[in-house]
């Protein structure tokens, strides 16, 4: 099973997120009552923080991330984070000892924009989000597969299992 399929990664316009990740549980489970919101695991505001979405009264795992015009969201079985991001504004704002890891190395913008999609998805499925530094995490301990980009974009999943592969697509 591909990543995409695990984890069912979609595409859309930038917009409402909570629309797209009711239209993207419809999509992929099927007609049923569908509820979204958000919660910060950290003052317990419901103006901001983790999605959450429940499908047929059924709590599932969801992610979303926007970058300029795009948002792509994700449902899965096992809790998830997704995120992309510009390549350009990525490297209009990087700083290696915010990102990288001891003994980490991303010498290109392309492999800055990398490494910092695939760590806020690792966050995101570990559920801290950047409330967790990102150079606290090593990536060669943990499970993501990137996902196909908008050209000059790069995006990333991770959940908390080991069985991600790769994907070719995510439409």
């Amino acid at each position: 099973m591909t990543a995409h399929e695990q984890c069912g990664a979609r595409w859309a316009a930038a917009g409402d997120m909570d629309d797209a990740l009711a239209a993207h549980a419809v999509a992929l489970l099927g007609p049923g009552d569908v509820t979204t919101g958000r919660l910060c695991p950290v003052c317990g505001s419901s103006e901001h923080g983790r999605p959450w979405l429940r499908h047929g009264g059924a709590p599932q795992h969801v992610s979303a991330s926007r970058s300029g015009p795009y948002l792509v969201t994700v449902l899965a079985r096992a809790p998830v984070g997704v995120d992309v991001e510009s390549i350009a504004a990525v490297a209009a704002r990087w700083d290696p000892s915010l990102v990288l890891a001891d003994g980490e190395v991303a010498e290109s913008p392309l492999d800055r924009a990398r490494a910092w999609a695939r760590k806020e998805a690792v966050l995101k499925a570990r559920g801290t989000g950047l409330a967790t530094p990102m150079g606290a995490v090593r990536l060669e301990d943990e499970h993501w597969v990137d996902l196909t980009a908008p050209r000059g974009f790069v995006a990333a999943v991770s959940m908390r299992a080991s069985s991600l592969v790769p994907t070719r697509s995510a439409d």
